[in-house]
C-alpha cells in the first residue's frame, strides 16, 4: 500500500444526519472506496474490533475520511492518516491530505430546514475540530494556510461544507 505524508487538511460535512464512522463506511463501500490494510497487526485488530470488514489478510476500510466529528463532539477515526483518502480528487488531495468530516448538512440551499441533518456545526463539533486541527498541525507541521474547506480546493466542484460552516482558509484560530 502506498503511504501518504499529509501536507494539507480538507474539511467536509457529511451532507446528512449524525451517523457513525462505521455507518459511513458502509455508504462508501457501496461506492467502491475501500482500501485493504494489512499492517501493522495492532491497527488491523483495532479496525476489526470496531466492526470494519475483515479479510484473510487484513481489514477493508471504506470510509473516505480520516476523521469524523459527530454532533456531540466525539471524534471517530476513519482511515489511518497514512492511507490515501477518498474525500477530494481535486488537485490530487486524496494523496496529500487528511480529510475531516463533520456530520450534518451545513448548506442552506440543500438543507434549508434541517430535514437532511443538523443545519450548522454544533459548538461541540467546533471545539473538537479546533483541538483535532491543533493536534494534526503540530504532528505533521501543516501550515494553517493549508487547512481548506472542500469547496476551496481549486477544481473541486462542490459547495461542501456548505455556507453555514464558518471559517475560510487560515481562519481556524488554532494557532492563537
Amino acid at each position: 500500500m502506498e503511504r501518504i505524508y499529509p501536507r494539507f487538511i480538507v474539511i467536509h460535512h457529511t451532507a446528512g444526519f449524525d451517523s457513525s464512522a462505521l455507518t459511513i463506511d458502509g455508504y462508501h463501500r457501496a461506492r467502491g472506496f475501500g482500501v485493504e490494510i494489512s499492517s501493522p497487526a495492532g491497527l488491523v485488530k483495532e479496525y476489526v474490533k470496531r466492526g470494519f470488514k475483515q479479510t484473510p489478510s487484513g481489514v477493508i476500510v471504506s470510509i473516505g475520511y480520516h476523521y469524523l466529528i459527530r454532533a456531540a463532539g466525539d471524534v471517530e477515526k476513519g482511515r489511518p492518516d497514512f492511507v490515501r483518502g477518498a474525500h477530494c480528487t481535486a488537485l490530487g488531495m486524496n494523496f496529500k491530505s487528511i480529510g475531516i468530516a463533520l456530520t450534518g448538512n451545513f448548506d442552506s440551499v440543500d438543507n434549508p430546514d434541517g430535514r437532511k441533518g443538523h443545519k450548522a456545526p454544533t459548538s461541540a463539533q467546533i471545539s473538537s475540530l479546533r483541538a483535532l486541527l491543533a493536534h494534526l498541525v503540530k504532528i505533521y507541521q501543516i501550515p494553517e494556510s493549508c487547512i481548506l474547506r472542500h469547496k476551496d480546493v481549486k477544481g473541486a466542484a462542490t459547495r461542501c461544507p456548505g455556507d453555514r460552516f464558518w471559517p475560510g482558509p487560515g481562519n481556524y484560530g488554532i494557532l492563537t
